[in-house]
Formats: structure tokens, C-alpha cells, sequence
């Protein structure tokens, strides 16, 4: 009989917990209230923040643009109300792979499986000079407008 390799079984594992083995490996986006379900006072700071309003404040031929859709939803192919908005996953990245709670408590896990480092380059993904905007871009001042980490994560988490 031969001998399994214990690095093998070690991948296929890894395959079963992340998925790898699915149709899908791509994250797929969970919507706010899934995050807000552990993230309860960030959740409400959002539930109250302009990024929640985002596609509601635009007109109605503007929410169903392309272009428009890609800043001010989650999703911006899906008609999901629950992903209108710009929420968790915005900014953070799509959290499906990595919202489960044991993924969540393991720092670098939760970072191999797409949680994302809000930086100011992921925020002029949108905050650009080509949106239409009044006021100028400045991360510096605006993080702290949206900065809702609690638990020593902070800015930028």
C-alpha cells in the first residue's frame, strides 16, 4: 500500500475550508447586514453614513448607469437591494470567503482570503478627479469621517 503524503491531505484540506474545490473560488459579495450580524456598531455608523445612501441620492436613470452603479453599489451588476450602496465590501473587498468567524479571528487568513487594507488608493478608485464632485479628494480628512474600527483595527482596516 503506499504511503499519502501529509502534505497532500493538507491541500485538499485547505481546498475543502476555502472552497477551491467549488465551481467558484471568486468571493462573492455578503451585503452589510451579513457583516453587521458580528460588526454591530459599525454597521450602524454605516447605516448612518452618506456611503449607505450612495446609490439612493443619485437619480433614477443615474442608479440604473454603468458607470454610476460601479462607485455607488457593492455590486454593481446586481439588482439585489441589499448590496445598493457603497458598504462593507466596498472598501474592504468581497467578503464571502472571509466573513466566516473563524477566518475573521485569524489575522493573516482573513487577509489571504481578501479581507483588504483600506489605503487611499482604494478609496481614488472612486474619489477621483473625473467624478463628479464638489470638494477635493483628501484621505487623510475623510478617513477619519468613515474610521469605525473598534477593536484596535482603526483607520484603514
Amino acid at each position: 500500500m503506499p504511503r499519502r503524503q501529509p502534505f497532500g491531505a493538507a491541500v485538499v484540506l485547505l481546498g475543502l475550508i476555502v472552497g477551491v474545490g467549488s465551481a467558484s473560488a471568486a468571493p462573492d459579495p455578503i451585503g452589510a447586514k451579513r457583516c453587521g450580524a458580528c460588526h454591530e456598531r459599525e454597521y450602524a455608523d454605516w447605516k448612518a453614513s452618506p456611503h449607505a445612501q450612495a446609490l439612493a441620492r443619485l437619480s433614477t436613470p443615474k442608479q440604473r448607469d454603468p458607470v454610476c452603479r460601479s462607485c455607488h453599489t457593492t455590486a454593481p451588476t446586481s439588482a439585489d437591494p441589499d448590496l445598493a450602496g457603497v458598504q462593507c465590501e466596498s472598501c474592504h473587498g468581497l467578503g464571502s470567503l472571509y466573513a466566516p468567524e473563524y477566518v475573521m479571528k485569524d489575522e493573516k487568513l482573513r487577509k489571504l482570503l481578501g479581507l483588504e487594507k483600506v489605503t487611499a488608493a482604494t478609496c481614488q478608485g472612486c474619489h477621483d478627479g473625473d467624478t463628479p464632485s464638489t470638494r477635493k479628494f483628501d484621505f487623510e480628512a475623510w478617513v477619519k469621517l468613515v474610521n469605525h474600527g473598534a477593536s484596535g483595527e482603526g483607520e484603514g482596516s
